[in-house]
This record gives structure tokens, C-alpha cells and sequence, in this order.
């Protein structure tokens, strides 16, 4: 019986390290800690790549691109959301190797740009905005 029980944990254990768990330990945001360039790698538990960059300026601009559009607004931190500003953004036509799921692209937008409460990891390396959807931006530089 323990042989079995322990086959179990094991396998549970084993399982649960193929999906990529969110960030355990967080702390606030403040300006200085999200400095810096920014790609979205998940929404919610989906992986997704190619979609969304943002690279937050000390001059309190914000830049970025949703697939192959590009976008510049004004934020600031207020409490534990980022507020942005009135974006001007381009509308140009996607390349094809924008290949990112266009449901999970527009989700991630909405929630992006919906005020979500923000955390950073401890490590300074993921930026977690959790709102209609959970957010998770790895630093670039």
C-alpha cells in the first residue's frame, strides 16, 4: 500500500512540474522596479509568444507593440495598478509570423489595458497583472 501511495505522490508531483506554475513570491510594484522592457508570455495558463512587449521609461512613457502594431502612451502608478494614458497606436497590417492565438491576443489587450492590479516576483524578472485574465510579462532588459 505505501509502494502505491508513493507511486502516486510521485506521479502527482511529476505531472505537476510540466505546467509552468505562476510566480509564488511577489512584492509591490513602484515605478523603478518595472523599468524596462517586457514581453507577455502567458494568459492565464496559456503560453503565448509574439504578442504583446511593453518597455516602461523613467520619463513615465510607455511604448509597445500588440502583434505588429505599435503603441505609445503616458502611465503612472497608482496604489498597485498601472494607469495608462490615452495610446496613440498604429494600425498597420500583420507579417505572418505573428502567429499568436487572435482570441488570446485580444484578451490579453482588454485585460492589459482594464487597470489590472500589478505585482512583481521577487526576482524583478516577471511582472503579473491579474485581472479578467492573469497577465505574466517576462523582463527583457
Amino acid at each position: 500500500m505505501n509502494v502505491i501511495k508513493s507511486s502516486f505522490i510521485a506521479g502527482a508531483i511529476f505531472l505537476g512540474g510540466c505546467m509552468t506554475p505562476l510566480p509564488v513570491a511577489e512584492k509591490s510594484i513602484d515605478q523603478a522596479s518595472i523599468l524596462g522592457q517586457w514581453d507577455l508570455e502567458r494568459v492565464d495558463r496559456h503560453p503565448i509568444a509574439n504578442a504583446i512587449s511593453l518597455e516602461f521609461r523613467a520619463d513615465g512613457q510607455v511604448s509597445g507593440a500588440i502583434e505588429c502594431n505599435t503603441f505609445l502612451t503616458d502611465y503612472q502608478i497608482s496604489g498597485q495598478k498601472i494607469e495608462f494614458g490615452t495610446a496613440i497606436i498604429t494600425a498597420a497590417g500583420c507579417h505572418p509570423r505573428f502567429d499568436a492565438e487572435p482570441q488570446l491576443v485580444e484578451q490579453a489587450e482588454s485585460a492589459l489595458f482594464a487597470l489590472p492590479p500589478a505585482r512583481i516576483s521577487e526576482d524583478g524578472d516577471t511582472l503579473i497583472l491579474r485581472g479578467s485574465s492573469v497577465l505574466v510579462f517576462r523582463r527583457v532588459r
